[in-house]
């Protein structure tokens, strides 16, 4: 089965639909309900009893793990001089608790699935900027974390993948009220194909870390 939280909507629910038209069984963790998912766990992973509560019904689902793919990520646009603890505590407990106890309550499943784990960060992980300084540094943790796990199933048939797109056309900006004209930008159905491609590579093959910049054509 695929575990992907954030299959509800923007990347997620594009994946979901891959890998159902797959023929996979898909698992759908996030707030709202996916319609391409066969099992949908509501919760919103924003505190630590709930993220437990998902990770013991993920393990008690009696079927073999290929991969858990992490979508979810909330955003905001607080500048320097503006930043509120609501804010950082708002996003790192999304963009890093969620991930990081999640996938280290399901560590010993995903050794014995011999499952591979795919984090969707941003590139935002990877350049700083003063338009966003606490979405950036949920990033920079959220990679971190996953360069970690890379280290710790480095000996293991898992493979760990950082997923650092840029802009992408999806839902993520409005639900801040950012006002981004999102025009032009990636479209979530072709990022959701790539990471399938990589997961889909032979299993000798870890594709560590990915960068994907937004090219402009004018």
């Amino acid at each position: 089965m695929i575990v992907i939280t954030g299959a509800s909507s923007g990347v997620g629910l594009e994946l979901a639909r891959l890998y159902k038209k797959a023929g996979k069984k898909v698992v759908n963790i996030s707030r709202s309900k996916s319609e391409a998912a066969d099992i949908n766990i509501l919760e919103n992973l924003r505190e630590g009893p709930e993220i437990i509560k998902v990770a013991k019904a993920v393990e008690a689902i009696n079927e073999p793990i290929e991969a858990i793919i992490n979508c979810i990520g909330v955003y905001n646009q607080e500048k320097f001089g503006k930043i509120s603890e609501d804010e950082i505590k708002r996003l790192m407990s999304t963009n890093v608790k969620a991930p990081m106890l999640l996938l280290s309550s399901l560590i010993d499943r995903i050794k014995k699935d011999e499952a591979d784990v795919l984090n969707v960060i941003s590139k935002a992980g990877v350049y700083g900027s003063s338009s966003n300084p606490v979405y950036v540094a949920s990033k920079f943790a959220e990679r971190g974390f996953t360069l970690s796990l890379q280290e710790e199933l480095k000996a293991t048939k898992s493979r760990v993948i950082s997923f650092c797109p840029g802009g992408i056309n999806t839902g993520l900006f409005g639900k801040a009220s950012a006002d981004i004209n999102t025009t032009g930008w990636m479209d979530p159905a072709d990022i959701a194909l790539f990471i399938k491609q990589i997961l889909d590579l032979p299993k000798s093959m870890e594709v560590s870390e990915v960068l994907i910049n937004r090219k402009s054509i004018k």
